[in-house]
């Protein structure tokens, strides 16, 4: 497992070095490689902020247990936010209990809190300024 995710982490600084703009996500506390990590990223839009259809970008990659790289382009300098979430079933969606919390692993730059409502962008945005902008995201469970 360990070498796997060393290498998903050398590809994903790889394909980010030659952009002009890019964000380096380090994906962490991952308890298993079940399903697609599906990394958002938002502009800095709080109307837009986690909301359906509102993202500038989506990506997938298979999860790797542990830690694992995520090369995220961005076209221009600004300020960015990324949301993201271990969809075990790869059902494309982020499921959620009958209550509507979320019932797969999920994270948001900055650690931003997420308390009795969805994380605020102010608590999750970022300055994106050249390459490899370096962004951590702790899953939770």
């Amino acid at each position: 497992m360990q070498a796997r995710a060393a290498e998903t982490a050398v590809s994903a600084q790889k394909s980010c070095e030659h952009l002009p703009y890019s964000i380096l996500v380090s994906v962490k506390n991952i308890r298993d490689d079940r399903g697609t990590i599906t990394v958002d990223l938002h502009d800095d839009d709080p109307e837009k902020f986690l909301k359906s259809g509102r993202k500038l970008l989506r990506l997938r990659a298979p999860a790797v247990q542990g830690e694992m790289k995520i090369c995220v382009p961005v076209e221009k300098p600004g300020i960015y936010a990324i949301a993201l979430y271990q969809d075990r079933n790869n059902d494309h969606k982020l499921d959620k209990t009958w209550v509507g919390l979320p019932a797969e692993p999920y994270g948001v730059s900055r650690d931003a809190p997420i308390r009795m409502a969805p994380p605020k962008l102010k608590d999750a945005a970022f300055d994106v300024n050249g390459p490899l902008t370096p962004v951590t995201v702790i899953l939770r469970n």
